[in-house]
């Protein structure tokens, strides 16, 4: 028999669970053998420790970081790893199913998925369990922390938002009118960050708000963070700054946890805890990577110095290295990793039929020295997106992600390194 295609039927009979309902029928649930213990930190790699393709007639869309190793998002499912072995610890899958959606929740503990018209189901993403079943949800909104959901309603220039129960679909609350600056006036909504206990909205204030105004601003344009509370909606900090030289597009995102940005006004980039606003460090290149009481930093394109850094937040350079020519980065989180003994960053080798995706591991302090760990190939890499580097317990997983605009519409598979 084979194990990956394991009948519904049986798997409802030794689950006895409501999960193994679904469309056609043909749901197969298989949880985690006892609760799996996550594996220890990643210090270093040196070679491929395992790899994971899908199945016949699956497709794999993404890749998450989970509690105990990576989450495989496919079209019509998810599959648990565990990170140091590669083991399939789990698996919830609707083969025949239409229309299937999955939302993780901030802490990636959680995920919610649904499949055509059946109810929905809250997973445990250490052991696939159903922590809820019976949910209404139809793929329309973001999972917050197990209890809610997030929903934006309208264009990005007039955008509402609301936070529903997640059991009862009942809503918490619903702005009436559209976030803005101190000022006021027109905005648009760049970019929606979740947090377990914070809703990040980072803001265009300007005369002009269109797309193109993001990139070239408006002398009169303000950029601004405001955090929301999940639980009613009400701000809990905000910062502003002005972009009066017109210097382009502001940044955020989260990282382990905490928000990173870049607003043009200000000098360099701004790690911020997402609950009360505080700065916890200011760093002069972009941040890549955050631990606990430090980050990496890339290179700044328009800066001379083309080194990777490990500080600590209070500035002081602990490591640094800079990659031996011909070497390029792509300088953003998916694709370079700070290690304790080196750096990680994607290389693309082309010149055949197939496009060589490459790990450099370039020794902290060691400039020239590196070592290559061919990860994988791709038909149709692009220069832009060559390749992924993603930090999970027990290793660093690597992939080529869908790129629509270069002809890749699937993940083939993904290679682990320890």
């Amino acid at each position: 028999m084979n194990k990956r295609r394991i009948s519904a039927t049986a798997l409802c009979l030794a689950l006895a669970t409501p999960a193994c309902t679904g469309a056609g029928g043909s749901v197969i649930h298989r949880v985690a053998d006892g609760s799996p213990t996550a594996p220890e930190a990643v210090v270093s790699v040196s070679e491929v420790a395992w790899e994971w393709s899908p199945g016949e007639g699956e497709r794999v869309s993404k890749v998450h970081a989970g509690p105990v190793g990576a989450v495989i998002e496919l079209t019509d499912g998810l599959v648990g790893l565990r990170g140091d072995t590669g083991d399939e610890l789990w698996r919830y899958q609707a083969p025949e199913a239409e229309g299937f959606s999955a939302s993780f929740s901030p802490s990636g503990e959680l995920a919610l998925v649904s499949a055509s018209d059946e109810p929905a189901l809250l997973l445990d993403t250490s052991t696939g369990e159903a922590a809820s079943w019976d949910l209404d949800w139809n793929g329309e909104g973001r999972l917050l922390d197990g209890e809610f959901l997030f929903h934006r309603e309208g264009e990005a220039t007039e955008a509402l938002h609301e936070s529903t129960d997640l059991e009862t679909g009942a809503p918490l609350w619903r702005q009436k009118e559209s976030v803005t600056c101190s000022e006021g006036g027109p905005s648009r909504t760049i970019t929606t960050l979740l947090s377990p206990k914070a809703i990040i909205l980072l803001l265009h204030c300007s005369e002009d708000t269109s797309e193109g105004a993001l990139r070239v601003p408006a002398p009169d344009t303000v950029n601004a963070l405001v955090a929301l509370d999940p639980k009613d909606g009400e701000e809990l900090w905000r910062r502003e700054a002005e972009d009066t030289e017109g210097r382009g597009l502001a940044e955020a995102k989260l990282l382990q946890g905490r928000l990173v940005a870049d607003l043009p006004g200000e000098e360099g980039w701004t790690i911020i805890d997402p609950v009360d606003g505080e700065v916890l460090a200011e760093s002069p290149k972009p941040v890549l990577e955050l631990g606990d009481d430090t980050y990496l930093a890339g290179p700044d394109h328009l800066a001379e110095d083309p080194s990777h850094e490990l500080r600590t937040f209070d500035g002081e350079v602990i490591s640094s290295v800079t990659l031996p020519d011909g070497r390029f980065s792509g300088d953003t989180p998916e694709t370079a990793i700070g290690l304790p003994d080196h750096l990680l960053t994607i290389d693309v080798e082309r010149g055949s039929d197939e496009d060589a995706i490459d790990v450099v591991v370039t020794p902290w302090g060691d400039e020239g020295a590196e070592d290559v760990i061919a990860a994988t190939t791709t038909a149709t890499a692009s220069s832009l997106d060559p390749g992924r580097l993603l930090s999970v317990p027990g290793a660093v997983i690597a992939y080529v992600p869908v790129r629509y605009g270069a002809g890749i519409d699937a993940i083939e598979g993904v290679v682990a390194l320890r």
